[in-house]
């Protein structure tokens, strides 16, 4: 009973509950692991400050990052924090998401403080939670933005939060018209009928971003969409049904191997799911049709989005961290609420689950941090020994920690962050890699899997072409991935051999 009014006392005071968050994601920060693609807005926010153009390469405008928002907050930490700006902002994402999971907790668990704070611990000790806060992407900010709109808005109906709302999250990620599309319906069925306020805040949020991609980059859409669309056309062969479910169930779920299993699994899972909503919606007793309706809601989104994008074969896990997160808020309600077991048998068995799924993300974590320090972080401090600056270039793929860490001129081989590959790509579909050398002539090259030249991969060369890059280049080194997986600490080399990650890299550099 002492334990009970103690926690009870804890969870009642919201910095406290949010501080516990944050020590347990503590960890995760020591695994090494950002996702690569948080260094290209890292890049942009930086080059806003240094030369005041959102851009990638020096004065060149264009959309690289896939969030605006997100790349004025990170100008803003960059700006106040200097180089070691990424530990703050990436405690910032940890405490803005422990906001918004503390909104969530109080709409579901309106009168049980206990409940609630469990609730907002344990939810964030999964891994799609883990992942969206500590990993570097918006996707912290985004998950805030979202229980704001959901907490505000269609919970205590304060028209200012379906006009400021809408606009942050689109101007977040554009792909947030989903969440909006689904949440308007919900308030709708909340309210039986229909809300100009939040109608105006969704076209005023579109518009907006629409606009200002036209007048600032000359585009409707942020350049990252476009540049995937013409790299990624032929990125898969098979569109079989077969393979759209595996896909499905690969971002769906947290097994991330396409298989049988990985599809039973999650087919299995949204069973449980299923079985966890059909008791609620049955509930007329312990939650309010309001409260049905947000839930059921949440639940909506998740499916629907991780539906939609596979089935547009979406291939960044990322993409999915917060749908999963909202799947686990309907079984975390449902295993708090209607579990008929006392809350100290309840709670530990919970605990003991959900410190699973922490220990495999962190596991996980470490495997991904450990193959990128040792290689991406190593590539870059060897380029990094030339002296580099933007006067000098690099054509690589991915565009995320080596161009950030150098500061070269960035060719990428996606053309994310570079309109003039996506030129090249559409000029020449089989040569453009070797067209993109010949024209810019980049002082470093880096491959990925392939040497230059090699019939396999889009490093394609004539006869010409293979004497030229002879000539012009020379091989510096070598990166093979299984070198890093036998050097690696027992535990990981054992998971490696699971689950193998990572490619070989080899870089050139420019004869001067």
């Amino acid at each position: 009973m002492g334990m009970i009014k103690s926690l009870s006392k804890i969870f009642s005071n919201p910095y406290l509950l949010i501080i516990i968050t944050v020590i347990v994601k503590i960890p995760l920060f020591f695994t090494k692991h950002i996702q690569e693609d948080s260094f290209i807005t890292w890049r942009v926010a930086r080059n806003l400050l240094d030369y005041g153009v959102i851009g990638f390469n020096g004065g060149e405008r264009i959309s690289a990052s896939t969030t605006h928002f997100y790349v004025i907050i990170s100008a803003l930490f960059q700006l106040i924090f200097g180089d070691g700006f990424i530990r703050p902002i990436l405690i910032f994402s940890c405490v803005v998401f422990a906001i918004g999971s503390w909104w969530l907790g109080k709409i579901l668990f309106r009168k049980d403080v206990l409940k609630r704070g469990f609730f907002v611990i344990f939810l964030n000790m999964t891994p799609p939670a883990l992942a969206a806060s500590c990993l570097g992407m918006e996707y912290g900010i985004l998950f805030f933005l979202y229980s704001a709109l959901i907490y505000f808005g269609i919970y205590k109906r304060k028209n200012w939060a379906y006009i400021v709302f809408p606009v942050l999250l689109l101007w977040t990620r554009i792909d947030a018209v989903i969440f909006l599309g689904v949440f308007f319906l919900a308030d709708l069925i909340i309210r039986k009928k229909i809300n100009f306020v939040f109608i105006f805040g969704g076209i005023l949020g579109v518009v907006s971003v629409v606009l200002f991609n036209e007048f600032y980059f000359g585009e409707l859409v942020n350049h990252t969409i476009t540049a995937k669309k013409i790299a990624y056309k032929n990125l898969t062969q098979n569109n079989s049904i077969e393979f759209l479910l595996y896909q499905w169930a690969y971002y769906g779920g947290l097994i991330k191997k396409y298989s049988l299993f990985t599809f039973l699994a999650f087919i299995g899972f949204l069973i449980f799911l299923g079985f966890c909503v059909s008791k609620i919606i049955k509930d007329e007793t312990r939650i309010s049709s309001k409260t049905k309706t947000i839930l059921l809601s949440v639940l909506a989104f998740a499916l629907l989005k991780i539906t939609v994008f596979a089935y547009f074969k979406a291939y960044f896990d990322w993409y999915y961290w917060l749908p999963r997160v909202f799947l686990f808020v309907g079984v975390l309600y449902y295993l708090l609420n209607y579990v008929p077991l006392r809350n100290r048998i309840l709670i530990p068995g919970i605990f003991i689950v959900f410190f699973g799924l922490y220990v495999f993300q962190i596991l996980q974590s470490y495997t991904i941090g450990y193959m990128e320090e040792t290689q991406r972080m190593q590539i870059a401090k060897d380029i990094e020994r030339g002296n580099t600056e933007l006067s000098q270039s690099i054509l690589l793929e991915p565009a995320g920690k080596i161009p950030f860490y150098t500061g070269l001129y960035t060719y990428d081989e996606v053309g994310l962050v570079n309109k003039k590959i996506t030129d090249e790509m559409l000029k020449d579909e089989k040569f453009w890699w070797m067209n993109s050398v010949r024209d810019y002539k980049p002082d470093y090259i880096l491959t990925i899997i392939y040497t230059p030249g090699d019939e396999r991969s889009y490093y394609k060369m004539k006869q010409e072409d293979k004497a030229y890059f002879d000539s012009e280049y020379v091989f510096v080194k070598g990166y093979p991935i299984a070198e890093i997986h036998q050097n690696a600490p027992e535990i990981l080399r054992r998971i490696y051999g699971i689950r193998p990650i990572g490619k070989d890299y080899y870089l050139y550099k420019k004869v001067k």
